[in-house]
């Protein structure tokens, strides 16, 4: 009998449960098979280093065999730089957003979406190397990204690409008709195609 494996799940930034409909999302995942913990974070002065810290903290209870990390947009990003850590059973990354120190350089990256994240946080992303990080990752990775947020913001498609080429062990899925939404009925639709 194989034992049911839990998906850790961290929210886009500045949100909660009641953010965006996260239930809806969650409960396609759980008709999969898959038990789901919402990791809540505290968002507010916070960088990177505390929203891992805050995932590890909950990750630490779990057998990392039987866990999923999984997150959406800098979410995405925190279950990320968490599986470099320990390695978890698979890594689900939805629209990853574009903060690493790579993407900070891009001509795609806009100064304005710097500023209102503030200096604090940019200055963690800037320490965070795509490209070195994704040499720990050597679990299966699921990345999905819709299609309208490409269109919209090339620096995800690009981020998508770069993640795509660099981890061994992945899926990329790219959901036509969908934004930056991982609550989307397309997007929902594509999770459980892909799971």
């Amino acid at each position: 009998m194989s034992v049911m494996k839990t998906v850790l799940f961290v929210p886009g930034f500045r949100e909660d449960q009641q953010t965006r409909d996260y239930k809806t999302t969650i409960t396609a995942i759980e008709k999969k098979g898959y038990k789901v913990v919402f990791v809540p974070i505290q968002w507010k002065r916070t960088t990177i280093q505390d929203w891992v810290e805050e995932l590890e903290k909950v990750y630490s209870k779990y057998d990392s065999m039987q866990t999923i990390l999984a997150g959406f947009s800098y979410g995405a990003m925190t279950a990320f730089v968490a599986a470099t850590h320990k390695n978890p059973s698979e890594l689900w990354l939805f629209s990853l957003s574009p903060y690493f120190a790579e993407d900070l350089k891009s001509k795609n990256m806009k100064p304005i979406w710097l500023k209102q994240i503030g200096k604090r946080r940019v200055a963690a992303f800037s320490g965070l190397n795509f490209s070195l990080l994704s040499r720990s990752i050597s679990c299966k990775t699921l990345l999905f990204t819709g299609q309208r947020e490409i269109d919209k913001w090339p620096i995800i498609g690009e981020r998508h690409r770069g993640a795509q080429q660099l981890l061994k062990n992945n899926k990329s899925v790219i959901i036509s008709g969908a934004g930056h939404d991982v609550a989307d009925a397309k997007y929902i639709e594509a999770i459980i195609e892909n799971l």
